[in-house]
């Protein structure tokens, strides 16, 4: 088969015309530091990446669930923490009235005191979230769970997150911890030993008592449990943030450039090029009609 003048133009003019384009390429690719751009550029690796990414958007969103639902779980936590001390200042007192050496009027006084950790023990047991929920409401988070004289309103619903593919993990008390289904109906007991101590009932205060102590135990149960829900979330949390990492990098990998292989291959090409323009060059010279 001859070759032409023509054909040796042709092919020489391809040659560069396909090395230009590497060399564009290569010099796009480091310069974004991207490889893959749109599906064409590799429809595997494109819609890999796309996959991963939409995987990282679920465990961010998770995240963000589980974040709220932490700092929910910390102001419960908070609340419980003041409803404990003041348990503990009334079961005090109540044992000051319980004695002999106390009479009508000391008592009174007790329970004026006892009445106004009653209220502080009712606004702790009604506090609300950052985001204005009733913490210990169960499912009726918008109503206030305990009414004036203690007694609870709500239902015993727990609101639970994802901490793990698998497993959920709730993130609010219900009020059904301080009822009698527990233990006691705390609230309505310490308005209890507030009215004994008021009207000099030593049956009844020394009867309270014991179910002063359950009440004690109760709350105990409820912030233990508050604790080990922050722990098992913060775990979760490293553990998606270690995810998320990964994911990150496997991201990278599918369309980002590695810097030294694109500086490299850039390199390559526009060798090349040089090669096709100087063949081109030579080329058009030997078939340049002599004068």
């Amino acid at each position: 088969m001859r070759i032409t003048g023509n054909r040796l133009i042709d092919v020489s003019a391809a040659s560069t015309t396909k090395n230009q384009s590497a060399v564009a390429t290569a010099a796009a690719e480091l310069s974004s530091g991207m490889r893959v751009t749109t599906p064409s550029d590799d429809p595997d690796a494109w819609l890999a990446a796309q996959r991963t990414k939409l995987h990282q958007a679920l465990s961010e969103g998770t995240g963000a669930a589980m974040q709220s639902s932490r700092d929910r779980l910390a102001v419960s936590d908070n609340a419980l923490t003041s409803l404990a001390d003041v348990l503990s200042q009334v079961r005090s007192l109540a044992i000051q009235g319980a004695s002999d050496t106390y009479n009508p009027a000391n008592r009174a006084s007790l329970g004026d005191q006892v009445h106004g950790l009653f209220l502080n023990a009712l606004d702790a047991a009604n506090a609300r979230g950052n985001d204005g929920e009733f913490l210990f409401a169960g499912s009726a988070s918008l109503t206030q769970p305990f009414d004036a004289s203690g007694a609870y309103q709500g239902d015993a619903s727990v609101r639970e997150v994802p901490s793990d593919t698998a497993l959920t993990t709730g993130v609010t008390i219900p009020g059904t911890a301080l009822t009698a289904a527990n233990g006691v109906d705390v609230l309505p007991l310490l308005d209890k030993i507030a009215t004994a101590l008021s009207t000099n009932d030593l049956a009844t205060l020394r009867g309270s008592l014991p179910d002063l102590d359950t009440a004690i135990k109760q709350v105990s149960v409820a912030h233990s449990r508050t604790g080990s829900a922050m722990n098992v979330l913060d775990q979760a949390n490293t553990a998606r943030g270690v995810m998320e990492q990964d994911m990150t990098e496997a991201i990278s990998k599918f369309v980002e450039v590695d810097a030294v292989s694109a500086a490299s291959e850039l390199a390559k090409a526009s060798q090349a090029l040089e090669v096709s323009r100087a063949v081109s060059a030579h080329v058009a010279a030997v078939l340049k009609p002599s004068t």
